[in-house]
């Protein structure tokens, strides 16, 4: 479904743009691009064929991965790619497939020049990007760490949407395989709750959080954003991320905590209900399903970002326009995906790793280009310093 809808916006805003969509069936891809007019060559390559992933990706600067779990059917795709020394994104929202991603091919991504960017959708890239402006305005520089603790905290104070079916399958997918790897004595619980997960580089002088979401488990009152919330949702995937994204940025120790206050928790549950009782969404959906265009419309949110220093708070507001899953999200890693195949827009370009949008790519050149993006009612995400 998400595929779908990234390949109907490069056809309406690139349509001279050279890019071709795979997957499993033939049939099925001649059926959607037949019935969406979408003019693109298609190609037929299972995620489970590593010989015809590695023909694809050398034939191409930029690999969009979308097909969920990843944890199930992205780890050939992504291997061809740091293979192949071509540059990819995705949508993975699986901290046990982030590791392994770091574990087997940081150092093949690094030999061929690959820049493997992970999670660049609702999660983590306006977070992310959100943390790496508080930390420019605190004046924490790349390569230059502050000498003092920072605390960033990220709040959710809106969100109009509803979980995609890929998003709830790799949730799934991140408790099973967590559950199966308890039981078998191949993981330790303190591994899964790891808040460095991502960083098996890291020392243990830049270890600063204790807990995964750096919220806690529970519901409570956070003085710094002023509001009583709950670890939020994703934060187990995006506080991750973004801690390797202040690792690979050089930025010292620097904290990150995420929740969602109880207002925007309330309000979510309340609009997503509506827009099941107009037929606009499926409360447990498949993974490739997805809801109504009206839902996807009218969806969107908001996110409060607060750095503090020793000497000052810098506090930025996000809008998001439309449904985080899907609206949002298929915009957002198509502009990755763009950024990526300017060499203008990487972050030392030629340098390859397992990176994270806020590492790999120039956050001005990015916010530029999706500030340019338009959604219902202005720019598909906006960053307004308080």
């Amino acid at each position: 479904f998400t595929g779908k809808l990234v390949m109907e916006y490069y056809a309406l805003n690139f349509p001279s743009l050279k890019i071709a969509s795979s997957g499993r069936s033939l049939s099925k891809l001649s059926s959607l691009t037949s019935s969406s007019s979408l003019p693109f060559p298609y190609f037929a390559c299972d995620s489970t064929d590593l010989p015809c992933l590695l023909s694809l990706s050398s034939k191409t600067r930029v690999l969009i991965s979308l097909a969920g779990p990843y944890t199930l059917y992205g780890s050939n795709v992504v291997r061809a790619a740091a293979e192949s020394g071509t540059h990819y994104v995705d949508l993975s929202g699986e901290f046990f497939f982030h590791r392994r991603t770091v574990e087997e091919l940081q150092g093949v991504a690094e030999g061929t020049g690959a820049k493997i960017i992970i999670a660049g959708g609702f999660d983590s890239v306006p977070f992310d990007l959100g943390s790496q402006l508080v930390l420019r305005d605190l004046g924490v520089k790349p390569g230059s760490p502050s000498s003092s603790l920072i605390r960033i905290v990220s709040l959710v104070t809106e969100v109009r949407g509803w979980l995609s079916g890929g998003t709830l399958a790799s949730m799934i997918e991140g408790v099973t395989g967590m559950v199966k790897g308890v039981v078998s004595g191949s993981l330790k619980m303190d591994y899964a709750n790891d808040p460095y997960i991502t960083l098996p580089e890291v020392n243990d002088c830049l270890r600063v959080d204790t807990e995964a979401t750096g919220w806690g488990s529970f519901l409570r009152y956070d003085g710094t954003v002023e509001s009583v919330g709950m670890p939020h949702f994703m934060a187990y995937c995006n506080s991750r991320v973004i801690r390797r994204s202040f690792y690979y940025m050089r930025q010292g120790r620097v904290s990150y905590s995420e929740g969602m206050s109880v207002e925007a928790a309330v309000k979510a549950t309340w609009w997503a209900f509506k827009q099941w009782l107009k037929g606009e969404v499926t409360l447990l959906p498949k993974p490739g399903e997805g809801p109504g265009e009206g839902m996807r419309r009218d969806g969107g949110f908001e996110v409060k970002v607060v750095g503090v220093s020793e000497k000052e708070t810098v506090t930025y507001k996000i809008i998001g326009r439309g449904d985080p899953g899907y609206e949002f999200t298929s915009k957002i890693v198509a502009t990755v995906g763009l950024c990526l195949s300017n060499p203008e827009c990487e972050r030392d370009h030629g340098v390859g790793g397992v990176m994270t949008v806020g590492s790999g790519l120039k956050g001005k050149n990015l916010r530029e280009m999706i500030e340019e993006v338009q959604g219902e009612g202005g720019p598909l995400m906006e960053f307004k310093k308080l």
